[in-house]
């Protein structure tokens, strides 16, 4: 293959000297090559300045960034295990020379209940090289479920190749997206006022009152339970109805007071102390804490019942038989003192009144004959013994 090399401004001479100087030809052709040498410098100034110009839905072929983040985990605001959340974001140095100088800002509203850090700053990543940031959202406790913070972050390139990308210069930017949503968790308070023992007899029907309130931070459906059911179903107990309860219960509500009616086992040779475990839970979150209370019931054996009342009804019956004869002989013998003594005052006092006093020395006489002699001289109306008597 043979490459000449051509001359254009000698050819241009010497195309020049054919025609008259003062030709039309002349003229023209000169006019020619002077626009094809104006075009050239358009056309190089046009290449060094293609760079620059902004390409709609591509990044600049000279400079520019990428910026990607993970999506955001759900935070937990219980009580127990609330923590922060962290998000890692990457930008990329897109150009193919030079460092770039990268801006980061955002766009956030978490208001008063939540905040994002560590969206902002300034960064020099070298071409072609990326560097990773930490943002990190946190928030109050026992906020609810539905709330969402929604956020936008920008990378801007603010410097490419220790030139300032102002006005009139083009700046290339990056963003990410999404939103920080709040986990859902469960917490129940259970409530039965009367945590006495309950005493109820054998074969006997009783039951438990009771209410439960929703402590999480979204609608639940709690649930009461008796953690022991099956053993204590062995032991003879069964359960008129349900053998528990449930209901649905926005944030923060208390249910209405619930029943469990319970029906005590006949079969019982003694009395007997067994323990109820009622245990809530909830629902939306199976790793919830349970609200627990134990309610201890006694129940009494009817075979024991009914052997020491008619122990203690016959001991009593003989007892009062006993005390009553008891009684009866020591009212008989006052009845009598009585008698006797009333009818000596009425002796002594007819004498003193019927014979006058006379001073005689006597001898003296044992005391017990006065007091025999005396009786000799009680009157004593039969009729008072028989009255007596008839009513034994």
């Amino acid at each position: 293959m043979l490459i000449c090399l051509t001359d254009y401004t000698a050819k241009s001479e010497e195309k020049a000297d054919i025609f008259p100087a003062h030709s039309s030809m002349n003229v023209l052709t000169g006019n020619w090559f002077n626009m094809k040498r104006a075009g050239l410098g358009v056309l190089i100034i046009a290449v060094f300045l293609l760079p620059l110009i902004p390409v709609a839905g591509a990044q600049n072929p000279v400079f520019g960034v990428n910026l990607t983040c993970d999506s955001p985990a759900e935070m937990d605001v219980s009580p127990a295990g609330y923590a922060p959340v962290e998000m890692v974001c990457t930008i990329e140095n897109t150009a193919t020379v030079g460092a770039s100088k990268i801006e980061i800002t955002n766009e956030w509203n978490g208001g008063a209940t939540a905040d994002m850090l560590g969206a902002t700053g300034e960064y020099s990543v070298e071409a072609g090289e990326s560097e990773e940031f930490t943002v990190t959202f946190s928030g109050t406790t026992k906020q609810a479920s539905s709330n969402s913070y929604e956020f936008d972050i920008f990378a801007t390139v603010t410097e490419w190749n220790s030139i300032p990308l102002n006005e009139p210069f083009p700046r290339e930017n990056d963003s990410f997206s999404d939103s920080l949503e709040i986990a859902t968790y469960g917490a129940v308070e259970l409530r039965i006022n009367d945590v006495s023992t309950r005493k109820v007899e054998s074969g006997s029907e009783f039951s438990i009152n009771l209410q439960f309130t929703n402590k999480g931070n979204d609608n639940d459906r709690v649930r009461v339970d008796i953690a022991n059911i099956n053993d204590l179903k062995q032991q003879g107990f069964s359960f008129i109805g349900s053998e528990f309860v449930a209901e649905d219960l926005a944030m923060g509500a208390t249910s209405t007071m619930r029943e469990i009616k319970i029906l005590a086992p006949d079969d019982l040779d003694t009395t007997t102390n067994f323990d109820f475990q009622f245990q809530a839970s909830s629902t939306n979150d199976a790793n919830a804490d349970l609200s627990e209370t134990m309610i201890p019931v006694s129940v009494e054996s009817t075979q024991s019942s009914g052997t020491l009342t008619g122990g203690i009804s016959e001991v009593g019956e003989d007892d009062l038989m006993l005390y009553g004869a008891i009684a009866g002989g020591i009212i008989l013998f006052l009845l009598l003192i009585g008698i006797v003594s009333r009818s000596i005052r009425k002796r002594a006092a007819k004498k003193v009144t019927e014979e006058p006093t006379i001073e005689l020395d006597e001898p003296e006489q044992d005391e017990f004959d006065d007091l025999f002699s005396d009786l000799d001289d009680i009157d004593i109306d039969t009729d008072e013994f028989d009255d007596l008597l008839e009513e034994f």
